[in-house]
């Protein structure tokens, strides 16, 4: 059995219209050691939360009122606005279609997870944006990681 990682040192915004979804993620945060929590139920209050706090990480649903989760990414992507332009996005879906995930994808999302989703799941993205950043480029106005290389080339020696 793999040990639970730990991020003791980071600071996290969880972004979701559900209190009990907020939660849930909070506790799976906890448990690796994450104490610095925020939360926020929609998307202007949490770019309110990421310019005063500037938090390591957020965790986002795509689905928010007032400001929805696309228009979040695209506001905080963007360097000329964003108080926090490479702040590591992972992004819930609760319907994961191709169309959502490439714009998520294009608009500059780390990580992209379903709904429901595993303490584990969301770990091993956490592991990802932490331990194995990948750099970002501009591609018009907004910043985004650039894509991973393919293991293949990894294994080869490509890197």
């Amino acid at each position: 059995m793999i040990a639970t990682p730990t991020f003791p040192d980071l600071s996290a915004l969880v972004v979701d219209e559900s209190l009990y979804i907020r939660r849930i993620v909070r506790d799976m945060l906890m448990r690796v050691g994450i104490k610095r929590l925020l939360e926020a139920p929609d998307g202007a209050e949490a770019l309110g939360v990421l310019a005063e706090s500037k938090p390591d990480l957020v965790v986002l649903d795509w689905d928010l009122a007032i400001l929805s989760g696309e228009e979040f990414i695209r506001l905080a992507r963007t360097p000329a606005t964003s108080p926090a332009p490479t702040v590591p996005i992972i992004l819930m879906l609760a319907q994961p279609r191709r169309n959502v995930v490439d714009r998520a994808i294009n608009l500059g999302v780390n990580e992209i997870i379903a709904k429901p989703f595993s303490p584990k799941t969301l770990w091993s993205r956490l592991d990802e944006v932490i331990n194995r950043p990948r750099p970002f480029s501009q591609v018009k106005s907004l910043l985004r990681p650039q894509p991973r290389l393919p293991a293949a080339a990894v294994v080869k020696g490509m890197l």
